[in-house]
């Protein structure tokens, strides 16, 4: 009898952890199934840039030409452009620039509304090299050229500007970037002068 219920017992103890060793699987196996929660920085990162990121930007900036024959007025900037990333670090830029005047320039009314510091439309283009693109901000020197598109005079082939900025994440899709620039028109002044051009710009990008 005593054989007979140690028996008994074993069989009862072996059965109840087969149920409690299937119910284990079955509870692993209902989790792995499950739809794990997406989270979207995995679907887009939060980084600068990568190849083949386009956006548009939107920025209002400065912008002064001066010169040793001349004195110029400042004008306000604003700014649409398209930009792409064509490989992990060198990004592509081109837009529409509107310009207009400050405060006052020259004397002579009639130098005014033409030729390089007067309001106007412009073309730009350029390319950017980033240090840290994959990151939430990176450091990005660069080249810009210029082509004034109204109020052109003869003989102006446009202006080379060399940039430096910072570009920072705001979202997965949102940054701000500052960047300044020096250059100078290609073609010399009327009197021979080289004139010098500055520029200053903030502005945000929107991933396309």
């Amino acid at each position: 009898m005593r054989c007979a219920r140690v028996s008994r017992a074993s069989a009862t103890l072996l059965i109840a952890t087969g149920v409690t060793v299937a119910s284990a699987a079955s509870a692993v196996a209902q989790t792995d199934r499950a739809p794990q929660p997406i989270v979207s920085e995995e679907i887009e990162p939060r980084v600068v840039g990568r190849r083949g990121t386009m956006s548009v930007g939107i920025s209002g900036f400065a912008d002064k030409f001066s010169s040793t024959e001349k004195v110029f007025a400042t004008n306000y900037v604003a700014q649409v452009d398209v930009s792409r990333f064509i490989t992990r670090r060198f990004a592509v830029r081109g837009g529409i620039v509107g310009t207009g005047r400050f405060g006052a320039g020259d004397s002579d009314d009639e130098a005014l509304p033409v030729g390089s510091g007067a309001p106007s439309m412009q073309a730009a283009a350029g390319v950017s090299f980033y240090f840290t693109p994959q990151k939430l901000a990176s450091f990005y020197l660069g080249g810009e050229y210029w082509a004034q598109l109204t109020q052109r005079v003869a003989g102006d082939n446009g202006s080379l500007v060399g940039v430096a900025g910072i570009h920072a994440t705001l979202s997965s899709r949102a940054s701000l970037f500052v960047q300044g620039g020096v250059g100078g028109r290609i073609a010399r002044g009327d009197e021979g002068e080289l004139l010098t051009r500055i520029v200053a710009q903030l502005g945000v990008r929107i991933k396309l």
